[in-house]
């Protein structure tokens, strides 16, 4: 392995990859919107903008003839708002960083990549699309994965798809100073709700698997020979798998019934 394209490159979950590469002697082209505190003789940082496609597209001029042995995808945000209060200028900024910004690479991509090459994205066990107040983050995790399983069959580079359930990052900080708007705008009905998320995602900093689980899981497929097209990492997102097969108003009504509780439990606590 050669040369790896990593986006979100300042991720928790995409530093300890990169460190892990460039041990190997990997020339590592890490993208990112904040600057990556790293530095190595092997490592090509560039602060880019996804959300600018014009950007995208002029990066990738600038490489000449470089080709990739492994691109992986760790950018994105999570936007959070019940769906009737949801704008479509909210749903398409979540687009515009997570799925079109993976459009306008995979574009960019035509001659650069091998018969080897694998693209791995960084997908979530929201992907399954259960989770309330989550549809603009399920909808672009769930699109991704689409699109790259129909760039698989297109052009027959494998793709994967990583699904963590709860990482302890600092993404679930960042989150929910990017909701912070939503959270304190919610109608009576919802502001509640929005208090338990909010309290809950903070919590989440600190709870679930750690970020190296992850980066170490997708160190090991860029290196397989045959990975497969989608993996669950951790217990939480193994269990959302499984139950979203049985997904229906059954299920629907489970999951209402267990927010309740939980909201209810937290407003009794406080």
């Amino acid at each position: 392995m050669k040369n790896v394209l990593i986006t979100g490159a300042t991720s928790d979950m995409a530093v300890p990859l990169i460190k892990k590469l460039l041990n190997d002697n990997v020339i590592v082209y890490a993208l990112s919107r904040s600057e990556l505190k790293l530095e190595d003789e092997l490592l090509k940082k560039t602060r880019l903008d996804l959300s600018d496609e014009f950007g995208i597209n002029n990066y990738f001029i600038s490489l000449n003839d470089v080709k990739f042995d492994a691109v992986i995808f760790f950018h994105g945000i999570a936007i959070s708002s019940p769906v009737e209060f949801l704008s479509s200028n909210e749903l398409n900024k979540q687009l515009s960083i997570s799925l079109f910004s993976t459009l306008a690479i995979l574009k960019n991509l035509r001659k650069r990549l091998t018969k080897t090459s694998k693209i791995i994205t960084v997908s979530s066990m929201a992907s399954y699309g259960i989770f309330p107040f989550l549809s603009p983050y399920e909808i672009a995790k769930s699109s991704v994965d689409t699109l790259l399983c129909s760039y698989e069959i297109e052009t027959g580079i494998k793709t994967i798809s990583v699904k963590p359930g709860v990482v302890s990052t600092k993404f679930w900080r960042t989150s929910v100073e990017l909701n912070k708007d939503n959270f304190e705008s919610f109608p009576f009905e919802y502001r509640f709700i929005g208090e338990f998320l909010k309290d809950n995602a903070l919590k989440n900093e600190n709870k679930g698997i750690k970020p190296d689980d992850v980066s170490n899981l997708i160190y090991r497929i860029m290196y397989l020979k045959n990975p497969k097209s989608s993996y669950d990492i951790g217990i939480d997102s193994k269990f959302t798998n499984f139950i979203s097969k049985f997904k229906g108003r059954f299920l629907f009504g489970i999951i209402r019934k267990i927010l309740r509780r939980r909201v209810k439990k937290y407003l009794n606590e406080r």
